[in-house]
């Protein structure tokens, strides 16, 4: 600074106070620019709308594999699972209610979501299944599929879980794979 042909020295105070000042500055230029580009590659929507997008994009998906589910294929006679296996019905939990309104009905199991009904209809079964047969409604032990996760440290320490339904694909559908065991009861038998 020059004050009448002298040079006056600046005290550090008002250096520190320029460089905050800067430092201002750029933190807002630099959060201003994140803020803008959000914006723009997002629209003005932002996360929470998108959020909401997607878990109706979500909802939406599932409840289409849903009305898809219900229609249940009968297998043909020539197929037959072998030893204890059983092909049942792959059902799935509904989604929505007919006015719309999103359900929480898939069967959260420990923490594990399930998207198949528990109760399903055997469509074959192998030679050696003694009581569930073809036409029977059993009622699925989702517990007895529950596989502990080990992929990470924090999974192995947590005990983290899952439960994974063993789905065959018999010409382009569905069927939920099991044997005897995985079997809690049997609900309505075959006529």
């Amino acid at each position: 600074m020059k004050m009448q042909g002298k040079e006056i020295k600046s005290s550090q105070a008002q250096d520190d106070n320029l460089k905050n000042k800067n430092k201002q500055e750029l933190t807002n230029d630099i959060k201003g620019y994140f803020a803008e580009r959000d914006k723009t590659l997002k629209g003005a929507d932002g996360k929470a709308e998108d959020a909401k997008k997607m878990s109706g994009a979500e909802a939406e998906v599932k409840e289409l594999l849903y009305n898809n589910s219900m229609n249940v294929v009968p297998l043909s006679d020539d197929v037959e699972p072998m030893f204890n296996s059983i092909f049942l019905s792959a059902k799935r939990n509904k989604v929505r209610t007919s006015s719309g309104l999103l359900l929480a009905t898939a069967l959260m199991d420990g923490g594990a979501e399930v998207d198949y009904q528990e109760k399903q209809v055997v469509m074959a079964h192998g030679p050696q299944v003694q009581q569930a047969f073809k036409g029977t409604e059993v009622v699925l032990n989702f517990e007895s599929m529950r596989v502990q996760l080990g992929e990470n440290m924090g999974q192995k320490v947590n005990k983290e879980s899952e439960i994974k339904i063993p789905i065959i694909t018999i010409d382009g559908h569905d069927y939920i794979n099991v044997s005897e065991r995985n079997l809690k009861y049997i609900s309505k038998k075959a006529q």
